[in-house]
């Protein structure tokens, strides 16, 4: 008998039983599932959490043709999403590559070209990725004066964006003189390239995978 553990046989696992669950049972089931294993931020175009284990079937076609070796394989740590392509943009964020190959690799349409409304424009391929979303962290922030530091001016979140002044801007000057960034949060497709950039110890910018 196969073992469970087994890659393959984990999406086999999971394509069975988004087959058998229907109605309020699937989406309690899916709370569940999705619910039991830490989020974690997946390459462009990847389908919601639960649909995602159940059609991603561990090939790792999108790992091998990523060009900034940017999507890797999850460790067990992560239970039941162990084996799935996963991003870490602290290590290496997505570029956006403009074909998004590890999209066109995908076989099992895990990864689908994105499309979306946004800011009253839709949005097509790059842009409209929506892997999650950057949120500020002040407390870390170098623009925000602390007690053990004055606040300093920086704007490398926003010059790594690749949609800069559309997806992440600094603000006008405060009271204090100082900008901040501030994400938009419309445009933002999470990349993880402004937290990539980031010159703090702890990133001041950190990255929300979707649900």
């Amino acid at each position: 008998m196969k073992k469970l553990e087994e890659p393959h046989d984990r999406g086999d696992f999971f394509k069975s039983l988004g087959t058998l669950m229907a109605g309020f049972l699937a989406e309690r089931f899916s709370d569940v599932v999705t619910s039991a294993a830490p989020k974690l931020l997946r390459p462009p175009g990847a389908l919601d959490e639960f649909d995602f284990l159940v059609t991603c079937t561990r090939c790792d076609k999108c790992v091998q043709v990523c060009p900034q070796a940017s999507i890797f394989k999850a460790g067990p740590q992560s239970m039941l999403a162990a084996g799935t392509p996963v991003i870490d943009p602290r290590n290496m964020p997505c570029f956006l590559c403009t074909g998004l190959p590890c999209i066109t690799a995908c076989p099992e349409g895990a990864l689908v070209w994105p499309k979306r409304q946004a800011g009253g424009q839709e949005l097509e391929g790059p842009p409209a990725v929506r892997m999650g979303l950057a949120r500020l962290k002040r407390q870390r922030c170098l623009t925000y004066g602390r007690e053990d530091r004055p606040a300093q001016a920086c704007r490398t979140c926003v010059d790594r964006c690749p949609y800069p002044g559309v997806a992440i801007r600094m603000t006008e000057s405060g009271p204090d003189g100082m900008s901040h960034p501030e994400v938009l949060e419309d445009f933002c497709t999470g990349c993880g390239l402004c937290s990539f950039g980031c010159p703090t110890p702890e990133p001041a910018i950190v990255i929300e995978p979707k649900g």
